[in-house]
């Protein structure tokens, strides 16, 4: 986070210094007030850039058997480009770690979703399900020794989710 922070101020600082060199080139016929308007529209640009390339460069940093099963796109107050076209700010991924069981006849299938959510801070969220493929029914498995009651969920037999797993 701080780096990214860094960037946006090296970015403002590169782009105002430029506006303020073409200013001295013309002999300061251009308005004083082309600085700081280069300096924040390189910032915002730089911003913009970063939020839309997001979603390949996380993607690009995981393991190649991991799969992409959800992604989430939503529009920010902060962001006033995600107005116009929205970008992923967050996705679901399967990696390649499940386990398959049989118990009564019916095939239970233990993964861990993972969601990259990219908010004002960048985070990761894992949570443990078993799915059962048989009837479709997913359970959230509580960690750390939370003994929290979970509903049960149905998993369509055409979804993503579904297919990756029951297979």
């Amino acid at each position: 986070m701080i780096w990214h922070l860094l960037a946006v101020f090296i970015i403002g600082l590169c782009v105002g210094a430029f506006a303020f060199a073409l200013r001295k080139l013309s002999r300061n016929k251009l308005p004083s007030w082309i600085i700081p308007v280069c300096a924040g529209i390189g910032m915002l640009s730089y911003l913009a850039y970063y939020d839309y390339n997001w979603f390949s460069l996380k993607r690009s940093q995981l393991p190649a058997e991991s799969v992409v099963i959800e992604q989430g796109r939503a529009s920010n107050f902060f962001r006033p480009w995600s107005y116009v076209l929205p970008s992923v700010s967050s996705f679901v991924v399967l990696d390649g770690q499940v386990r398959t069981t049989q118990q009564d006849g019916e095939t239970l299938v233990e993964y861990i979703r993972y969601e990259f959510i990219n908010d004002y801070i960048e985070r990761l969220d894992s949570q443990p399900y078993i799915l059962n493929c048989t009837t479709g029914e997913q359970l959230q498995v509580p960690q750390n020794g939370n003994r929290a009651a979970s509903t049960v969920e149905f998993v369509a037999h055409d979804s993503l989710l579904y297919k990756q797993l029951c297979r």
